[in-house]
């Protein structure tokens, strides 16, 4: 059987289940001992620090050795960071600022540590282009016990579910979705590395294998960058197949394959192989490879109807609407004889909308419109949002709808748009407001208000908005919107009438000179 004939076989795209081998191989990140050896000798300053600790476990019995061995370097490290006697502390504010919330300072190192080597290696460049091109259509998720952040940063538009807890205690999808269960460097108290941690997650191991097994059984799974023998792929299989009857077992046959790395193989070899967990035979495909790319080349083949991160965002809007009876921000409704529904596409019917392409008139509010204008966060493209949104959500807002920002991204000629929209700065900011406020203003910038009033926010973009045509600096603008939309991504929702009028002033200013006619280039 070749690899091609394995893949022709998956019912859907697969998950991979992937090990500390795959960012060993693309970042060059150590191995479990390695990066204990690393803290080991940070601490100790000598060439025989790991051996040191590992000669401290050397006599106890059943005990997973290198937990262990994490946990006395650990107690260790964590005397020296404070003490700070040999310097070992970074001066990485992120790893003060996780120590002082009471995250452990060797977990907080270690992240610091991992994410600095977090760069893909030259010489793999393109069997990771390899794997981008395929994680759009091609891959339904992923599963890793790494705490870097390779995948996140790969793979664009998946949700990371980061520990064991808020995987368990999550609403899952089963696609487009990573799940990190020993934990990641961007929150180094979930890591899970000495004894205690692991002790903690073979407790909740049954929920986890819960949760993990309506993925097993709908998804094939590719194991890669593990040894077949790796006791993180036993324990958790051994809890699924512990849960599951003989045929079920049997099923598994045909989902699992596993990727054996042997480095200088010519091509690729595919056999079968068994495993016995908790009394359990497990068959499954074994392929034998030293290049990835080879393995990401023929999953091409298996390619799903739409992108993943679109599956995922309408299960998740489906599955909120089945519950509040509401339609999400991302849902669109349609009565099934909309004319405008070609006949050749895929229409979901709840209930009935009488305005817009797929209800699209009722998807999006004004707040989500000038939102928008800062963040451009819209799931819809501005040729579709200016044709079939902006005539209806215009009217219902006085005609005062920012809009130069659409029109200039999109190719649909809209002469509504263009004849409502502001062509001069006295039809946003009447010359009598500019006059009453000129006192409290004082001739300042726009950024010497922000910084002087932000602490009373309501105050500084009121004055924002009333500032003389020649005052307006865009860049200025730009940067103190971002920072109000970073601290807040919905802003808009949460201000009192007169406090978002305001701020939507600002924005149709900022629009008007960004993207006018009479724009005012970065």
């Amino acid at each position: 059987m070749t690899l091609e004939e394995v893949v022709a076989k998956f019912n859907t795209t697969p998950f991979l289940f992937a090990g500390s081998g795959i960012t060993r191989r693309y970042y060059g990140l150590p191995d479990w001992i390695g990066l204990l050896t690393y803290f080991a000798q940070k601490v100790k300053r000598d060439q025989f620090a790991f051996q040191y600790y590992e000669n401290k476990v050397k006599e106890m019995d059943n005990v997973d050795k290198l937990p262990e061995i994490a946990g006395y370097i650990e107690k260790d490290f964590n005397e020296e960071w404070f003490k700070n006697s040999h310097k070992i502390r970074t001066e990485s504010q992120e790893v003060q600022d996780a120590v002082a919330n009471g995250v452990s300072p060797f977990k907080a190192e270690m992240a610091e540590y991992i994410s600095s080597l977090s760069v893909v290696k030259s010489e793999y460049k393109d069997e990771v282009k390899k794997l981008l091109k395929i994680a759009k259509n091609n891959i339904s998720g992923v599963i890793t016990t790494n705490y870097d952040c390779f995948f996140e940063k790969l793979f664009e538009g998946y949700k990371a579910f980061i520990g064991q807890d808020e995987l368990v205690f999550s609403q899952l999808q089963g696609i487009a979705e990573i799940y990190k269960i020993h934990g990641s460097v961007n929150f180094p108290d979930s890591i899970v590395i000495n004894q205690a941690d692991y002790q903690l997650f073979r407790d909740k191991g049954k929920y986890l294998a819960a949760k993990l097994m309506t993925i097993f059984m709908e998804y094939p799974i590719i194991f890669m960058g593990y040894s077949i023998s790796d006791p993180n792929i036993q324990g958790i299989l051994g809890d699924i197949v512990e849960c599951l009857p003989p045929e079920k077992v049997e099923v598994l046959k045909k989902r699992f394959v596993f990727v054996d790395y042997q480095p200088d193989y010519k091509d690729c070899e595919v056999s079968t192989h068994s495993l016995v967990i908790k009394g359990k035979v497990i068959e499954m495909t074994k392929v034998v490879l030293s290049d990835f790319g080879i393995l990401y080349d023929v999953l091409s083949i298996k390619k799903a109807a739409l992108p993943v991160k679109l599956l995922r965002r309408f299960k998740d809007e489906l599955y909120t609407f089945a519950l509040t009876q509401q339609p999400g921000p991302t849902m669109q409704v349609a009565a099934l004889d909309d004319g405008r529904i070609d006949e050749n596409m895929l229409a979901l019917s709840i209930g009935l909308a009488s305005t817009g392409v797929y209800g699209l008139a009722r998807a999006v509010n004004s707040e989500q419109w000038y939102r928008n204008i800062i963040l451009h966060d819209s799931v819809y493209p501005s040729d579709m949002l200016l044709e079939y949104v902006y005539p209806e959500l215009a009217k219902q807002n006085s005609w005062k709808l920012p809009v130069w920002y659409y029109i200039k991204n999109s190719d649909f000629k809209s002469e509504l748009a263009e004849s409502k929209a502001p062509h001069s700065y006295d039809e946003i900011v009447s010359e009598a407001s500019i006059k009453r406020n000129k006192t409290a203003i004082a001739g300042r910038t726009a950024m010497e208000i922000w910084t002087d009033e932000k602490d009373n926010m309501f105050k500084a973009i009121r004055l924002l908005g009333f500032l003389p045509e020649d005052k307006i600096d865009v860049d200025q603008y730009e940067q103190i919107l971002e920072m109000i939309f970073e601290e807040n991504a919905n802003i808009l929702s949460s201000l009192e009438a007169p406090n978002r009028s305001n701020l939507n002033r600002m924005i149709r200013i900022f629009d008007y000179f960004r993207y006018g006619p009479n724009k005012k280039t970065p």
